[in-house]
């Protein structure tokens, strides 16, 4: 399925031919260096505040070890870190309030909403500036779907890409797979549900997959098989009423019906995986060290590429957190604050948070950083496909799409627990999907 999107600013356009062999550039330490150098000057160290969106182990404490590099490598800017996500409530009783802080992390929909609101700072002087990205930083730090995806309002860039999180991978217990005599992780979904089968047979407690139903993993799976997910390339209008999609819903129903897939319900599936009666996991990225915690070296995890659909083809579904500046606090401030993103968004600084996050690179420059960790960390490496595979949001018209994917979760859980045929969910999700991109129902 071919992804088109409108790009934020006219330079922004040589991503569309962007490849891995662009030169990778190292120059934005220094050019960003420069940025606050003249408000400091004339009122000293620059004081900006940061929202960090993981507020909670690992990857907080990855965050404020950045943050604190930041510091220590900035000594006209001090970055204060508060432990908070940027989602809109919050986000608009602070700046109600006056207290907002200067950056944070917003996830796709809610940037669309704060940027409608008048609650952002248009990134895009400052990208197509003297210490903005040029031509080729762009096209070596960003991959086009990343740097595309981020589009919420053509013409202007509010935000900037910091992480991916790939939601199709598998995730297994190689124990259970070699008792049930599986040599090789699934190549493609008709395998997976066979193997899925074969681990089940092993005892009455145990079951090949649990799974908590993703309207984006379903998604996926869908094109996988070939069946359209949109309606054209403005991505305005569902297509999914298609033989693909009621067949791989019934095959997703399947499973259920024969005890082969057990669904789960938020990240219970983890907690599951842990007691070792659980084949394989249809996990994101990031699960990987949650995953790796719950079973606490009780048997041997291993990771593999999500399957091929009949159409031949793997595709894997990307999204995450970005970068924003809040239109808030002073000329200076704000300029340090595009020092502070823009340093944060390096392919240097995302091969580190990806490291530990286990996120995907964002760009050519990152995945060239992280070849040494992926060679190290063979399980690790299994979710980063080739981009030219990314599914991501729609995202011109994120906020609803959010809200489309909730109600459209209800029908795919009723067709999974046999209350709907899978027929009658197609319909019915392609049917609501629409009523909620079209304005006619809102959440």
């Amino acid at each position: 399925m071919r992804r088109v999107f409108a790009v934020g600013i006219a330079s922004a356009v040589v991503l569309a031919g962007a490849g891995i062999g662009v030169a990778l550039e190292r120059t934005h330490a220094q050019q960003a260096q420069g940025v606050t150098s003249a408000a400091a000057s004339t009122s000293g160290v620059v004081q900006i505040t940061f929202w960090n969106g993981h507020p909670s182990g690992a990857l907080k404490k990855e965050m404020h070890a950045l943050v604190d590099e930041f510091n220590a490598t900035h000594p006209n800017i001090h970055v204060t870190v508060i432990d908070k996500y940027a989602q809109i409530q919050p986000v608009t009783a602070a700046m109600t309030a006056g207290d907002a802080p200067n950056v944070i992390m917003p996830h796709l929909d809610a940037a669309q909403q704060f940027a409608a609101d008048g609650y952002l700072v248009n990134l895009t002087p400052y990208i197509d500036g003297p210490h903005g990205f040029t031509k080729a930083q762009l096209a070596s730090f960003f991959y086009p779907s990343v740097w595309n995806g981020r589009a919420i309002d053509p013409g202007k860039q509010y935000i900037l890409p910091f992480e991916e999180n790939g939601h199709m991978v598998i995730f297994y217990n190689a124990s259970l797979f070699q008792k049930a005599g599986i040599a090789s992780p699934p190549k493609t979904w008709q395998q997976l549900g066979d193997d899925a089968r074969r681990i089940t047979a092993l005892g009455k407690n145990i079951h090949g997959i649990a799974w908590t139903p993703s309207m984006e993993q379903f998604l996926t799976m869908v094109a996988d098989n070939g069946g359209k997910i949109w309606a054209s390339n403005s991505e305005t209008r569902f297509a999914l009423n298609n033989p693909q999609a009621v067949s791989t819903l019934s095959f997703l129903r399947d499973l259920v019906a024969k005890g082969d897939m057990i669904l789960t319900q938020n990240y219970d599936y983890q907690l599951d995986f842990g007691t070792g009666n659980i084949g394989l996991l249809i996990e994101s990225s990031a699960g990987w060290t949650y995953d790796v915690q719950s079973v606490g070296g009780k048997f041997p995890v291993k990771a593999s590429p999500a399957p091929a659909g009949t159409s031949g083809r793997a595709y894997n579904y990307v999204d995450g957190d970005s970068l924003a500046i809040l239109n808030t606090g002073t000329k200076a401030q704000q300029d340090a604050a595009w020092t502070f993103i823009r340093w944060l968004a390096s392919p240097e600084q995302n091969a580190k948070w990806d490291e530990v996050a286990n996120y995907l690179p964002i760009g050519p420059a990152a995945a060239q950083d992280l070849k040494p960790f992926y060679a190290s960390h063979p399980d690790q490496a299994q979710a980063f496909t080739s981009p030219s595979t990314w599914l991501t949001d729609p995202a011109a018209n994120a906020t609803q799409y959010y809200a489309a994917l909730t109600a459209m979760q209800t029908e795919l859980l009723k067709a999974l627990n046999g209350q709907e045929t899978p027929q009658q969910a197609v319909a019915n999700m392609n049917q609501v999907g629409n009523e909620y991109l079209s304005g006619q129902r809102r959440s």
